[in-house]
């Protein structure tokens, strides 16, 4: 477990961390406002959150695979971007779930609070996330930092 966790602070896991980081934020920034806007136009919470999240994870994966573990595009497989959905799924289902959740404690969300409750799930699964990427769906990445 120790040797797994020094791969997460190597100099490269680090620099992937940033990217990632940079992709996550615009992209919850897309999800956010997709979501908003969705629910606006009388989505139920769950629906809205779902359906941005499925427009989310298309450009999450294109930019990920690209800039932050310098694949080539053209290079994907079916399995790599299997695992991408896979790992994608069962975080926007944690994130759904977490919407609800707060929805049922609090009762009816304000915007602020249905927000607010997409951040909170997000942060809560960002370190998950990371390594699932690095070391399921762009498995290269984590033989370099082994390797450093």
């Amino acid at each position: 477990m120790r040797n797994y966790l020094k791969t997460l602070v190597h100099p490269e896991a680090l620099m992937q961390m940033v990217k990632l980081g940079f992709i996550g934020g615009f992209n919850t920034f897309v999800t956010l406002a997709l979501s908003l806007l969705f629910r606006k136009l009388g989505m139920l919470d769950e629906l809205a959150v779902a359906s941005a999240w499925v427009i989310g994870t298309l450009l999450s994966y294109f930019l990920n695979r690209r800039w932050t573990f310098s694949l080539e595009t053209k290079g994907a497989n079916v399995k790599e971007t299997s695992n991408f959905f896979v790992v994608n799924i069962i975080a926007g289902a944690l994130t759904v779930g977490f919407v609800w959740l707060a929805g049922r404690m609090r009762g009816d969300l304000s915007d602020t609070e249905f927000l607010g409750a997409q951040i909170i799930a997000s942060i809560i699964i960002v370190i998950p996330k990371f390594a699932a990427y690095r070391d399921v769906v762009f498995k290269r990445s984590l033989h370099k930092a082994k390797q450093g």
